[in-house]
């Protein structure tokens, strides 16, 4: 599964502008009052306005090339981004995925994400720089009840579980694209915040074209075929 769009809320467009356009080096799609918008590879990141008061934050993940994980590190670390760390360490591996990530925050405190698949045949012989945030990879889905939520993504996108124990942590998935199913009492890896349902919207490419609502209408997900 890949996902080719993730449209999420913010409303620090400025800030935000900053940090995926300057700072990352993202290709500015769209910069209107009301949306922004960034390619970022394969897929594309989006911003809705917010006019509430509330301050959502989510989880993305960005795919690098499998042999890139040290340079994207010292990449981020030379752009003055702080990488998070837990227990004095910087990076995750993830064994039962094959994959290595680290994690830092953009100005929304959304919880960001580089992960090297390392079963996926995507290594490069160039210096790691923005194209090599290859597509979106994973996108953050706290839920009421994942069990629900897993037979209704799995009727409507034919997805499977990539791991977890389907009644408080899911991914809908494989290495290419992930929907992290988690219930919102269950705190995140690794930073341990208590995630909350927000705005989100993601298109998937899939063998046909279907779509669902999730959590009272908070979630759109849908997939066409190539």
């Amino acid at each position: 599964m890949k996902i080719s769009e993730v449209r999420l809320r913010t409303h620090r467009f400025d800030a935000m502008k900053a940090f995926y356009g300057s700072l990352l080096g993202l290709e500015v799609l769209a910069d209107q009052p009301s949306q922004l918008s960034f390619q970022a590879g394969e897929s594309v990141l989006a911003f809705r306005e917010i006019t509430s008061a509330e301050n959502p934050f989510y989880h993305v993940a960005f795919t690098i090339p499998t042999n890139k994980f040290v340079e994207a590190k010292q990449w981020a670390k030379d752009r003055g981004i702080p990488l998070f760390s837990k227990d004095g360490q910087d990076e995750f591996p993830f064994e039962s995925w094959n994959a290595t990530a680290l994690y830092f925050y953009d100005p929304d405190d959304n919880l960001i994400e580089f992960i090297a698949h390392h079963t996926l045949d995507n290594a490069t012989t160039e210096a790691f720089g923005t194209k090599h945030l290859l597509r979106i990879s994973e996108i953050g889905l706290p839920v009421d009840d994942v069990p629900a939520a897993v037979r209704n993504l799995t009727d409507a996108f034919q997805l499977n579980q990539w791991g977890g124990d389907g009644q408080q942590f899911a991914p809908l998935g494989d290495a290419e694209g992930v929907l992290i199913v988690v219930n919102k009492q269950r705190p995140w890896f690794p930073d341990g915040r208590v995630p909350d349902a927000f705005d989100t919207s993601v298109s998937m490419k899939g063998a046909d074209s279907s779509s669902v609502w999730l959590q009272g209408g908070l979630y759109e997900l849908r997939s066409y075929s190539e």
